[in-house]
């Protein structure tokens, strides 16, 4: 799918990818979600560059990634998606700038890219060239992530309230279960972000080393900024981070208090009974001279001392503060 921002003197037109694959030579952002072939072709054919395969987007080494090529500034980055599913992503985008335009090229659909284009198409100057397009996606791209990182910290703190709280009642393995399920996300989306936060800075550092070519000394305080920015976040995905890792060894270590207690509970009770048992066993055993056997009160005799050998244990026990 193709969608176009044209440039027009009444202000900024939004064009939505249909049959028509003509591209207006206006257009100041092309976004490509998930091509055909004949759409690659079509935007090559106006911008007179290659558009990147998917498996070219895969690639990790950054001169693959970071590069300008006749004129051509390609940039890609791992960007967080779908962060609001049981089953959020990374997923690689392409950033092009060439002739005044950018080409955006993307297998999936981040927020931000549906955030910006709704204010392009309000706020004409937002998309006025493509190094003003990419300005302004960069900056939604970033706030989406501080977004993203603040609420898995607001989740990570309220994990810890939850494995801390003192007035809870005692929990169960399904309990401890859940709050792993829920810390193991909280983590999955720290990883994540800080993922897209380092591709970011990377594309960031590498637009602000070519910035005299593209809009000066403005343009390169801006970039700062925006870096700035990032080295925040992933001071911030890193706290959260290492929190997650303290939050799970502290589960850890409270499931094994329970499993523990539990355990403790049968100890004591097989020790507690383990002397009436002996009781039990020795007057039960068929030996023709057993004095006992013929006295009147053997079997209230017999019943006392097993009374008496379970209480001694449980006292002691008690004493100890042991139960």
């Amino acid at each position: 799918m193709i969608t176009i921002f044209v440039k027009t003197p009444h202000g900024l037109v939004r064009h939505d990818g249909g049959h028509d694959l003509s591209i207006p030579p206006e257009a100041t952002w092309i976004d490509l979600s998930a091509p055909t072939r004949a759409e690659e072709q079509a935007v090559e054919a106006v911008v007179g560059i290659d558009i990147p395969t998917r498996e070219e987007m895969q690639e990790i080494e950054t001169s693959s990634r970071l590069r300008q090529e006749e004129g051509a500034f390609y940039m890609t980055a791992q960007l967080v998606a779908n962060m609001t599913t049981p089953q959020p992503l990374t997923t690689a985008v392409t950033f092009i700038l060439v002739g005044g335009r950018l080409v955006t090229l993307r297998y999936a659909d981040p927020l931000p890219f549906k955030l910006f284009g709704s204010y392009a198409e309000t706020h004409h100057a937002a998309c006025g060239s493509g190094e003003a397009a990419l300005s302004g996606l960069l900056e939604a791209i970033i706030d989406r992530l501080a977004d993203v990182l603040e609420m898995a910290g607001q989740d990570v703190e309220a994990i810890s309230h939850e494995i801390f709280d003192q007035s809870s009642t005692r929990r169960g393995s399904r309990a401890f279960r859940a709050i792993l399920q829920r810390i193991g996300r909280a983590g999955d989306i720290a990883a994540k972000a800080r993922e897209s936060v380092m591709s970011l800075n990377r594309a960031v550092t590498f637009l602000g080393l070519v910035a005299p070519d593209l809009g000066g000394k403005k343009k390169a305080s801006h970039l700062k900024t925006m870096a700035r920015d990032l080295q925040s976040l992933a001071d911030y995905a890193q706290f959260i981070s290492g929190k997650v890792t303290f939050l799970l060894d502290a589960t850890l270590g409270m499931l094994s208090i329970e499993q523990n207690d539990i355990i403790k509970i049968f100890t004591i009770a097989a020790v507690i009974f383990l002397p009436p048992t002996l009781v039990g066993t020795v007057y039960g055993m068929n030996f023709k001279f057993m004095p006992e056997l013929d006295w009147p009160f053997g079997y209230p005799l017999a019943l006392g001392m097993m009374l008496v050998s379970a209480i001694l244990p449980w006292a002691f026990f008690k004493r100890k503060k042991w139960i």
